[in-house]
């Protein structure tokens, strides 16, 4: 049975992919592209690639979800169906991400790049970061040794579990994403023919648009420390 690193072009998942290649390591590093990944995740992949693994004989496998949408990616998709990833139902990564990897590689082995304070979403799958007890900190130092950039929060720029900081970096970044998100979201709502509020936010207590109008508020921009700060990590809770 082949080894498979789902990669994601995060912190976690490039510490993985560097620990287990200066182990001996060989198998694939596949990444599921939703189509609607942040611009840093794409730049630091690249990056990535060419400066690390590219020499180790090594390089990033990228497919994309062709069953369901038909090549689109998942903000097309969305915008075509007009429906919205939703927190309760996270279909969009079942089907983005898990679906598109298991397709792919029917009978590979999963390894996922959970860190060890997360060993709570290990549910039996392997692991090795967890096994080896490294955490967040340890992942970053890992990359470090290697003379590498640290990457961005890996997610989808429409991801229901993004913290208001990030969707601040998000407008204040890539406005334009942003802006195509708040759409997405509008012409969801309005198709609903309930009051029900249908938004992006999993509580589903507030708009993009509402939070745009509150950052215009808030100006001048943040800083480059104080969007640091907004940034701490914290982990995700999709369950992946």
């Amino acid at each position: 049975m082949e080894d498979l690193i789902s990669y994601g072009g995060g912190i976690n998942s490039t510490a993985l992919a560097i620990l287990l290649i200066k182990q001996g390591w060989s198998g694939s590093i596949v990444f599921a592209d939703t189509g609607c990944e942040w611009p840093d995740t794409y730049c630091f992949m690249d990056y990535f690639e060419s400066a690390w693994l590219a020499p180790r004989g090594h390089r990033i496998e990228r497919i994309r979800q062709k069953h369901k949408a038909g090549g689109k990616s998942l903000i097309e998709y969305c915008e075509s169906a007009l429906v919205i990833p939703l927190a309760a139902m996270r279909w969009c990564t079942a089907e983005w991400k898990v679906e598109a990897l298991r397709r792919y590689a029917p009978d590979a082995r999963m390894l996922l790049g959970i860190s060890a304070e997360e060993a709570h979403r290990q549910k039996g799958r392997p692991c090795p970061l967890v096994d080896a007890g490294i955490d967040r900190q340890g992942c970053i130092e890992i990359i470090q040794a290697e003379g590498l950039t640290i990457p961005h929060k890996s997610s989808c720029y429409i991801c229901p579990f993004q913290q208001d900081a990030q969707w601040r970096e998000l407008w204040q970044r890539h406005p334009d994403l942003f802006d195509r998100a708040m759409q997405l979201e509008e012409a969801v709502q309005g198709k609903r023919t309930s009051h029900k509020k249908c938004t992006i936010d999993p509580d589903g207590e507030i708009y993009l648009r509402q939070r745009k109008l509150r950052y215009e508020s808030q100006l001048p921009l943040l800083d480059d420390a104080a969007m640091e700060e907004l940034l701490a990590y914290k982990p995700c809770v999709c369950g992946l």
